[in-house]
């Protein structure tokens, strides 16, 4: 048994009172062996060296995208976060309209400018409108009722005859929403007035306001869900709304985040100029692929980005919720000590996918601080502006995936394909638990690096950067190889200066089993190589096999429009 396994085993096993029913506190104990709540970083070190686990450092001229922000409170982070804290603002069709055809939104536009401070922080808005009441009851077992939270449906609809719907209630928090049918003729009239009433306001062109979540109706509290399928009745209506918040917000729909990933109403969202917000990205192998979001697999299965995809290449507004980490959650998504690995993998799908606003963690604990800030900075970059290149080399199996074909690496325009002599091996498994759903039922774990292997000849792991990024050359960059310290194996970085490949300094490991990351400082590197399969870097093992987890090519200086312009956010984008 290797190292990691003991520890896995141990936590799993510190964890498991807690399913039994053990208090919060007992999770907070595990919780302070795991995470953190002081705020750390990677500091930047422009030096051939190497460090224990991962390295998520980038140079200090990297500033964060102005059309980015993380909604996070800012007492869990320090003065030292980097990036554009999002807040958000809430408000209902039961305040803007407290008696039907009186329409007040003075209190919304001031909520906005006041939350923004002159632009300092991002602002989310969500007007909600579906939601009765919410009923909090003593437990999942015991339905006695606590508490009824107000909704944000008028009051003065009941008089209309709407249906009231009662909800599946939450699994894991005790508590159930009722909402209006949406889709009632009367509630949907009156409902399209309100739509027209906001975009009169002239609040979505307000430039205090960042994102506006498009809410339908659901179970969950955030009034979330897809529309209804093709040849439903319910169809037209939906998409009379949808068309109704086009119009509202003419001229700035990229603002519109629709809250749902299903490709007929993505199909629609993004013709009349919308983004997208998922949430969940906590099952972090949801919508691979899911082609409306751009992601997509090849024939080999490899998870490819659409850069073309609206969404990405128009820079709309794209966000993801990747903030159930609680003592709440282990019940949706397995013990606590799974929660490290899944917060790992989300954040990397969520910069995988190019979005640009994230709800963050929601408890009072940092799970990986140094991911976090190392997120804050990339977020709503493009291959023309960010700052690095990366592959993580990983692999899963999804549930319903291609004649039960993986799906390889999570990639942000730095390539890995396998090719004669460079035919790899996913490795380095990591168990999960069956909480994760999406997940091929026979094979409930993630192999997080590839190695090569040498007893079949097939010593090189190869790369390409994509031309976007960065080509020909010579450029000065850093690339950084996180490794597992293993067997003594002795390997190289190899890359191109001119059209000669050279090798940088040699790797040798020792046996210790950890995950280690050494950074190659490359004053000339060139990058000659086309396309997906084009080479532009490649690791040589020399004895034994090498064992890679992630590559990072990093750019030393920015471009001059980045220093000048990193937090502008290019409107040429928007059409």
């Amino acid at each position: 048994m290797r190292p990691w396994q003991r520890v896995v085993l141990m936590l799993v096993a510190l964890a498991a009172p807690h399913l039994n029913g053990a208090p919060s506190s007992d999770f907070d104990r595990k919780a302070a062996t795991l995470f953190t709540k002081n705020y750390s970083f990677h500091a930047w070190d422009e030096t051939d060296h190497t460090v224990d686990g991962d390295d998520w450092s980038l140079p200090l001229w990297v500033q964060p995208a102005r059309y980015s922000g993380i909604q996070i409170s800012p007492k869990l982070v320090s003065a030292e976060f980097p990036g554009r804290i999002q807040r958000a603002v809430h408000a209902s069709w039961r305040e803007t309209e407290p008696a039907e055809g009186t329409f007040d939104f003075r209190s919304l536009r001031q909520e906005i400018i006041k939350e923004s401070e002159g632009g300092n922080y991002a602002v989310k808005l969500g007007l909600g409108a579906s939601v009765w009441e919410t009923r909090y009851f003593q437990s999942l077992q015991d339905r006695t009722l606590i508490k009824t939270a107000s909704g944000t449906a008028p009051l003065w609809l009941k008089h209309y005859g709407i249906p009231l719907m009662e909800e599946q209630p939450n699994k894991s928090i005790p508590f159930q929403v009722v909402n209006l049918d949406i889709f009632h003729p009367e509630y949907h009239r009156r409902y399209l007035k309100l739509i027209e009433a906001f975009g009169r306001s002239g609040i979505p062109q307000m430039k205090e306001l960042d994102i506006c979540y498009l809410h339908l109706v659901s179970a969950s509290r955030g009034e979330e869900g897809a529309g209804p399928p093709v040849g439903d009745p319910r169809r037209p209506l939906y998409e009379e709304r949808l068309r109704a918040w086009a119009e509202a917000f003419k001229g700035v729909t990229y603002k519109l985040c629709l809250v749902s990933g299903k490709e007929d109403n993505m199909k629609l969202g993004l013709k009349l100029g919308m983004g997208q917000r998922n949430g969940f990205v906590e099952h972090y192998m949801l919508h691979a692929p899911n082609p409306a979001l751009g992601q997509e697999l090849d024939s080999e299965g490899y998870l490819v980005v659409n850069e073309k995809c609206p969404l990405i290449a128009e820079n709309r507004a794209s966000g993801d919720e990747n903030e159930e980490y609680t003592s709440s959650h282990e019940e949706r998504f397995g013990p606590i000590a799974t929660f490290p690995h899944r917060y790992r993998e989300a954040t990397l799908r969520m910069l995988q996918m190019r979005r640009n606003f994230v709800w963050a963690e929601g408890g009072p604990w940092l799970i990986n601080s140094p991911l976090l800030h190392y997120l804050a900075l990339e977020l709503g970059k493009t291959a023309q502006d960010a700052p690095d290149a990366w592959c993580y080399l990983r692999e899963s199996a999804v549930k319903g995936g291609p004649q039960g074909q993986p799906v390889k690496n999570f990639e942000r325009w730095l390539y890995q394909r396998d090719a004669d002599g460079a035919r790899t091996e996913a490795t380095e498994k990591v168990e999960l638990p069956p909480h994760m759903f999406e997940f091929d039922r026979n094979r409930l774990y993630d192999l997080t690096a590839r190695q090569t292997q040498m007893a079949k000849r097939q010593s090189l792991i190869r790369f390409g950067v994509d031309e976007a990024f960065l080509a020909g050359g010579p450029h000065a960059v850093a690339v950084k190889v996180t490794y597992i310290d293993r067997a003594h194996a002795e390997w190289q970085l190899e890359s191109f200066a001119g059209t000669q490949m050279t090798a940088a300094r040699q790797v040798t490991c020792g046996d210790s089993g950890a995950a280690k990351t050494i950074t190659f400082i490359l004053n000339d590197a060139c990058f000659p190589g086309r396309g997906y399969t084009g080479l532009d870097l490649q690791i040589r093992a020399l004895k034994g096999d090498a064992v890679i987890r992630f590559v990072r090519v990093i750019k030393l200086h920015p471009k001059p429009d980045q220093a000048a312009g990193q937090l502008q956010r290019s409107e040429k984008t928007i059409k």
